[in-house]
């Protein structure tokens, strides 16, 4: 690294933190650090990786007597830098939450009755591989849908729908990830990541990450923006956290974003301030993207996106000069319009002009570390063609995660053939997918549903039976290999044994498998796979390195430029970095960014948006206690301009209704949003009664937004929703 202030520098101050972490085993050293009476206390620390969300920190659990006491931060993790944020240290009340699904359960009611009866493992498995069998023999392997969300043992849940004979695998990154994973890999061959620790000028669309902390992103920010004082440009219909910490904001109209990007490549290539060098080695295609944003003047883009001329110039001259040190930052969920997709590939194409790429402080390819596999029987490949007619509909997307709307819609209109049945693994659609009155309809046309999952989500509440997993802590998982720009593998090691009847997911899998005939296919132990993958790690006797300090980074400082070498070829068509794709103009999609303008509002109506904090995760902690305390409920956010048309005053119960369906919650009057749109916090409105402290408490978003997906990736779009607000009750005060 060039640079002094480097990630080498915050991770000797996390190693010196970690001084007494590195000089005693964690497992195994017993401690008494407290005393009841004359009965000492057995406290140790145990190495884990967390769960709350994605980001999959480091993590060290103290245990006392048996029992989790306290989750500290691992700072030997250069990805976590020694923090755990609120979700992270809730995970605790996650393993002790009383309304845990502690047993398997049958459905004993009608769907949505609540009514279950307690059975035995054997029972329950006896029970899902029948339901299953029947439906394999009537209508064949294909006529069961298995769904999941990114896990460390998800890989088993999926490989029991292919070795069943299903190809209806659908995944989490089509409700989330899709579109921006396929527009950087469409015109980088990879999906890269953001230097922000060392980025002077960063332009931001949407991504709140001050608020929705994703790491290390969320850090470097702070550390560069904050500390550094690189300039932040954030564009958001809201004022949100981020924008109050940016240099500038501008509340962009929605669906805007891409007209000011393209008029940002206007007036860079215009001027002749492109990487010239970069660009003639390494970029396709840069005559015909300069002939195409020719159209996209700063006047034009002002009127779309309501950012003025004047200051879209001065941006575009600003990010260029200060390249390759610049990025446009992709932020992680990108499912908000029809033509997202596109909208990436400009981010992805701006980045590449000023040669920002493979740079530090730009845009950087990922480093990956290297596991092992463990050897297993494979199945035959499922020959049945696929419920979202992915290949004709879809060619482009990813065909490991599917496109979980056109599945749905396939399923409740019977085509290309009956589904029957719905195998649900760690995710709730019933929450993460527009329009749930559909999703529900779906579940109600189906044979047989099955969720493994630790607590009774809205979608294991309309099903047949519940495979209870158990948490985090309570189980061995998969090493994860994390890249970037700095990689690492993480291992998620037992801290307790489970307290209840419940299993990790792959012995629910086995016991399945089992009983479906396909037990030769998981005839293998969570540590023989565990050893399997340790082995390719260099370091001396891997697997004793992971369990004592729970994580293993790569050596060295991050290295930048290895793929602006003249021989270096991109995983692309072309070979280089694609400004313009043939594979898109095959594919019947525009082969260059173009701009299609979102419908506007109808008169008195409002364009919904959606959006996270970091106290929550999805739809998935909206009934642990200790985050409840921090974000109990949402509200509706509303410019106080259309709500005194309305007479609506804050705190006022209001209606909100869109063609699918309608919810009440209270309302946020603030200048703090946009006139012509309303804002919701995600993941509340709970339909399940076992969830105590989330059920009906506030309003789910899912009741209101109508489908719409990404013409290109499929990917869901979650702002192309209008609604009709009314006032229906006073502000508890008046």
């Amino acid at each position: 690294m060039s640079a002094p202030v480097s990630r080498r520098a915050l991770l000797r101050g996390a190693a010196g933190a970690a001084a007494a972490v590195a000089l005693a085993p964690h497992l195994g050293c017993a401690r008494f650090l407290k005393r009841r009476g004359e009965v000492p206390v057995e406290s140790r620390e145990v190495p884990t990786a967390c769960e709350l969300c994605p980001n999959k920190c480091a993590v060290l659990a103290v245990v006392e007597g048996g029992r989790i006491r306290k989750l500290n931060p691992n700072p030997l993790s250069p990805k976590s830098r020694g923090m755990l944020c609120a979700r992270g240290n809730a995970a605790v009340r996650s393993v002790y939450d009383p309304d845990r699904v502690k047993q398997p359960l049958i459905r004993a009611g009608a769907r949505g009755e609540g009514k279950w009866r307690p059975v035995s493992w054997d029972e329950a498995f006896d029970f899902a591989a029948g339901k299953l069998k029947a439906i394999k023999g009537q209508h064949g392997p294909e006529a069961v849908l298995w769904s999941s969300t990114e896990g460390f043992q998800e890989e088993f849940f999926s490989n029991l729908g292919l070795a069943y004979g299903s190809p209806n695998l659908v995944r989490h990154p089509t409700l989330c990830l899709a579109s921006v994973n396929l527009a950087y890999s469409m015109t980088f061959g990879t999906v890269p990541s953001f230097d922000l620790l060392n980025a002077d000028y960063v332009i931001m669309s949407g991504a709140n990450r001050f608020e929705s902390i994703i790491t290390p992103d969320t850090m470097d920010l702070v550390e560069s923006t904050m500390n550094r004082k690189a300039k932040l440009v954030y564009l958001d219909p809201r004022f949100t956290v981020t924008a109050s910490k940016a240099d500038e904001w501008f509340p962009v109209r929605p669906g805007g974003d891409m007209a000011f990007i393209l008029a940002l490549l206007h007036v860079i290539i215009g001027e002749d301030r492109v990487d010239r060098e970069f660009v003639a080695a390494h970029c396709h295609g840069f005559d015909e993207l300069r002939a195409h944003v020719q159209q996209y003047t700063p006047k034009w883009a002002a009127a779309e996106t309501e950012i003025p001329a004047a200051d879209i110039v001065r941006i575009a001259r600003e990010f260029a000069d200060a390249a390759p040190r610049a990025l446009y930052y992709a932020g992680r969920r990108s499912s908000w319009y029809v033509n997202d997709f596109q909208m990436r590939r400009a981010q992805a194409i701006l980045n590449a002009v000023v040669g920002s790429w493979d740079r530090e402080g730009g845009v950087v390819p990922n480093s990956k570390i290297g596991l092992g596999e463990l050897l297993y029987m494979p199945w035959d490949e499922p020959t049945a063609p696929r419920i979202d007619e992915l290949d004709a509909r879809f060619p482009l997307a990813a065909k490991g995660d599917g496109v979980f709307l056109q599945a749905r819609e396939n399923v409740l209109a019977g085509t290309p053939y009956p589904v029957k049945g719905w195998m649900v693994y760690k995710q709730d659609p019933m929450n993460a997918l527009p329009d749930r009155g559909r999703t529900q309809k779906m579940i109600e046309g189906m044979d047989f549903v099955g969720v493994i999952d630790t607590q009774m989500s809205d979608t294991a509440w309309f099903a047949d039976v519940i495979l209870p997993e158990s948490t985090y802590l309570e189980r061995l998982d998969p090493l994860h290999g994390l890249p970037g720009i700095w990689p690492v593998v993480v291992m998620r090691q037992q801290v307790i044994k489970p307290i209840h009847d419940t299993r990790a997911n792959l012995e629910i899998v086995q016991g399945l498998a089992k009983r479906l005939g396909l037990g030769d296919y998981f005839d293998y132990t969570i540590e023989q796979w565990v050893a399997e993958q340790a082995k390719e790690l260099p370091v001396d006797n891997p697997l004793a390195h992971l369990q004592k300090h729970g994580v293993f980074a790569a050596p060295g400082a991050p290295f930048y430029g290895t793929t602006r070498k003249p021989d270096h070829r991109f995983l692309t068509r072309s070979g280089k970095i694609e400004l313009y794709s043939e594979r898109l103009a095959e594919a019947g999609h525009d082969p260059l960014p173009t701009y299609v303008a979102p419908t506007p509002p109808p008169a008195d109506s409002f364009r919904v948006l959606l959006g996270r904090k970091a106290t929550h995760t999805h739809a998935g902690t909206t009934n642990n206690a200790w985050l409840h305390e921090l974000t109990p409920t949402n509200d509706l956010w509303i410019n106080p301009v259309p709500a005194a048309a309305l007479g609506i005053a804050h705190g006022d119960v209001v209606e909100v209704a869109s063609k699918v369906g309608k919810v009440r919650l209270p309302a946020r009057v603030t200048e703090e949003i946009r006139p012509d749109c309303v804002f919701m916090l995600h993941g509340f409105g709970k339909k399940s009664r076992q969830l105590r402290l989330a059920y009906n408490n506030g309003a789910s978003d899912a009741d209101v937004l109508e489908t719409a997906w990404d013409r290109v990736s499929g990917n869901a779009a979650f702002h192309e929703t209008f609604v009709t607000v009314r006032k229906v009750g006073e502000a508890p005060h008046a």
